[in-house]
């Protein structure tokens, strides 16, 4: 194992799974304002399959607190199963 995914496997072996979401959702904060910022058109957010809890907060993020974007399912054919696109324009 590279010294990186060590690294990560020690992480997660400290941290509970509701801090790891607490994590990667304010990396999706920062992530979606920055794009908002620059003025891109667009966003992928790759979630993965899992069993769904970090699309489905993702998604409840998006509705409540950024309701002027749109998003739907990211094209299959470029990333597969377990990604969000979102529309800033």
């Amino acid at each position: 194992l590279s010294i990186r995914r060590q690294r990560q496997m020690c992480i997660r072996d400290r941290l509970s799974n509701g801090e790891i979401l607490k994590i990667q959702m304010n990396r999706f904060r920062s992530a979606l304002d920055e794009a908002i910022s620059n003025k891109a058109k667009r966003i992928v957010f790759i979630h993965g399959v899992g069993n769904g809890t970090l699309k489905l907060e993702l998604r409840n993020e998006l509705r409540r607190s950024y309701p002027e974007y749109t998003y739907q399912d990211a094209s299959f054919k470029e990333y597969g199963f377990g990604a969000t696109l979102v529309h800033l324009r």
